[in-house]
């Protein structure tokens, strides 16, 4: 099957429908030119760079895990000083507060 070849695009030459034309027809060279003085063209240049902040990336305000009065911590201690404990957690309510008072009876 033979094609034919490529004829370049001109945009000038496509048909427009009814209301492409009406668009066309309403453009016209008649609106001023704006020219920008320095000083407008900066305080445009501020006003984008204020709202195309970076919104996404980042930390963000108030995000993570919130600080404790408390620090976790790791012990290894043997079966007869785990029962003891274990009592001692019974007493106190819980593990880590009978942990904490044992230490601080140590003192």
């Amino acid at each position: 099957m033979r094609t034919q070849p490529l004829t370049p695009y001109d945009p000038l030459k496509v048909k427009l429908s009814a209301y492409e034309q009406s668009i066309e027809d309403g453009i016209d060279g008649s609106a001023p030119v704006v020219h920008a003085t320095p000083e407008l063209m900066e305080q445009v240049l501020q006003a984008a760079q204020r709202s195309l902040a970076k919104l996404r990336g980042g930390k963000r305000a108030g995000a993570g895990r919130k600080p404790r009065d408390y620090v976790k911590t790791t012990v290894l201690i043997a079966p007869d000083v785990r029962q003891k404990l274990t009592l001692l957690a019974a007493r106190h309510g819980s593990l880590s507060r009978a942990v904490e008072e044992a230490v601080r009876a140590a003192k």
